[in-house]
């Protein structure tokens, strides 16, 4: 886990925000560069690569234009988990990793019942060297009167080769948040849906 420590250091003091600027909605299963993975249920012999929510980017609070008070909230979020398998094909020698966020949202004061697009990314990287970054987003509706909405984001597919090498491969995922939205996470660790 030492790996995954290093990469969260190195991940927030780039700014998360400024490394790719990829947007692209939920529109059917992506296929990312060689380099993905996932709640995850790896394939036993397979050299899959480690994946993990990243810490500092786990909770996101939008707020209404310069606002930062109770009223103002938009909705507070979070990556509840991963979903997702790394599976060996033994006959071409590669793994196909899948991964889908598992998102949870509420509906704040300011949001009144809006849907709610949250942008997420995942990002590949071999020890301290940041290989890929692809933003994604997920836009959540609140039904009724509900206070709370969960979905799932789209799954990402990436095939591997199964060596080695692919085991030293990690796979954080996160929401792309600005400077400020970074700063307001850190200050309200406890912040939740």
């Amino acid at each position: 886990m030492r790996r995954s420590h290093a990469l969260i250091a190195l991940l927030a003091a780039t700014g998360l925000a400024g490394c790719s600027h990829h947007n692209q909605p939920d529109a059917g299963p992506a296929v990312l560069p060689a380099n993905l993975q996932a709640d995850f249920t790896p394939d036993q012999t397979a050299n899959c690569p480690q994946v993990a929510v990243l810490q500092q980017a786990q909770t996101l609070t939008l707020f209404a234009p310069n606002r930062t008070d109770v009223g103002g909230q938009i909705s507070t979020a979070q990556i509840t988990g991963l979903n997702g398998a790394c599976v060996v094909n033994t006959k071409t020698n590669t793994m196909t990793v899948s991964l889908s966020p598992a998102l949870l949202a509420d509906n704040g004061p300011a949001n009144q019942g809006a849907p709610l697009t949250l942008p997420w990314f995942v990002s590949i990287s071999r020890g301290d060297q940041i290989i890929d970054k692809h933003v994604y987003a997920t836009t959540l509706t609140f039904d009724g009167n509900v206070t709370q909405t969960a979905m799932a984001g789209r799954t990402v597919k990436v095939d591997l080769p199964d060596s080695p090498d692919s085991a030293g491969i990690d796979i954080l995922v996160g929401f792309q948040e600005t400077p400020d939205q970074l700063a307001y996470a850190a200050a309200h660790p406890n912040a939740a849906p």
